[in-house]
Formats: C-alpha cells, sequence, structure tokens
C-alpha cells in the first residue's frame, strides 16, 4: 500500500510539472508577441508568426512522444505481467496483447494503404510531392480514424454492459 501511495504521488508530480510546463509554453506563444515573419513566394506574400511557434510545436511533438513511451512502456508491463499470470494458472488480468496486435496491424495496414501521389496544395499552384511526409500523414490520419472507431465501439459496449464480470 505505501509502494502505491509512492506511485500515485510522482504520478501526480509528473502530471503537474507538465502541465505548468505546458501553460508556460502557451502563455509564451499567446502572449510575448506576434514579430516573425514568414515569406512565401517571393516578398509579396508574407504572414507574421507568433513569436515562439516553433517552441510550441517543439513542445507538442515531446508531449506525443512521453504519450506514446508511456502507452508502449505501460503496455509492455501489462502484457508481460499478463503471461506471467497465465503461466501460474491464475485467471488473465487485461487485454494488452490484443490491443497492441491489434494497433500494429492497423499503423501496418494504414502505412500500406498510403497514397504516394503528388497533393495539390491550397493555392492551386503547389504540389506536395515529398513521399515520405505523405505516407507520414496518410499513416498518421489512417490510424488515428480506425483506433478512433475501435475505441468508440469499445465505449458502447462497454455502456450496454457486455463486459460486466459475471459471478
Amino acid at each position: 500500500m505505501k509502494n502505491e501511495n509512492k506511485q500515485i504521488k510522482a504520478s501526480s508530480w509528473a502530471l503537474g510539472i507538465l502541465f505548468v510546463l505546458s501553460a508556460v509554453v502557451l502563455g509564451m506563444f499567446f502572449g510575448v508577441g506576434y514579430d516573425t515573419k514568414t515569406y512565401f513566394e517571393g516578398a509579396d506574400k508574407s504572414l507574421i508568426d507568433p513569436a515562439y511557434t516553433g517552441l510550441l510545436l517543439v513542445w507538442l511533438y515531446t508531449l506525443v512522444g512521453l504519450c506514446i513511451l508511456s502507452v508502449l512502456g505501460f503496455g509492455i508491463v501489462a502484457a508481460i505481467r499478463n503471461i506471467k499470470t497465465r503461466t501460474s494458472g491464475q485467471q488473465r488480468t487485461g487485454f494488452a496483447g490484443w490491443v497492441f496486435l491489434f494497433t500494429f496491424v492497423a499503423i501496418g495496414a494504414s502505412y500500406f494503404m498510403a497514397d504516394t501521389n503528388k497533393l495539390l496544395l491550397g493555392d492551386g499552384k503547389t504540389w506536395a510531392d515529398n513521399t515520405t511526409d505523405l505516407i507520414l500523414s496518410d499513416v498518421c490520419l489512417f490510424s488515428i480514424y480506425t483506433l478512433f472507431a475501435v475505441a468508440l465501439l469499445c465505449v458502447i459496449l462497454a455502456m450496454t454492459g457486455i463486459f460486466k464480470a459475471r459471478r
């Protein structure tokens, strides 16, 4: 019991630190100023960006990376615990292995469904032809759609009570 309280405190501290850092970065992004000019197609078209756009993007990428690492890390730990309980004859405790397998299949299928054809951008003249970026964006979009649909299905099934524990 004492060890669980330490883990909960550590998680609360980590979440609080990430929240404070996020608030600071957002405050800098929205409150500092708009003095960075970005030029498109010569000097005739320019936009004024917030001063800390790069910092915000790096912070968002960092948060996404931390999220992915924590989900994978805790999922692997749960899968290992699940295997240990299965070999000892106890009842299984979760579906971590199935979740990893489905996520891996969804990402793999998204990769093979990704389109590498050139993409016409909003101005009607410029083409996006970097195949790595096109594949990455398609994989992200298809994976998000698939995993969102499955999460929605699981929420609906959980609300109907199909997976209630029977005693």
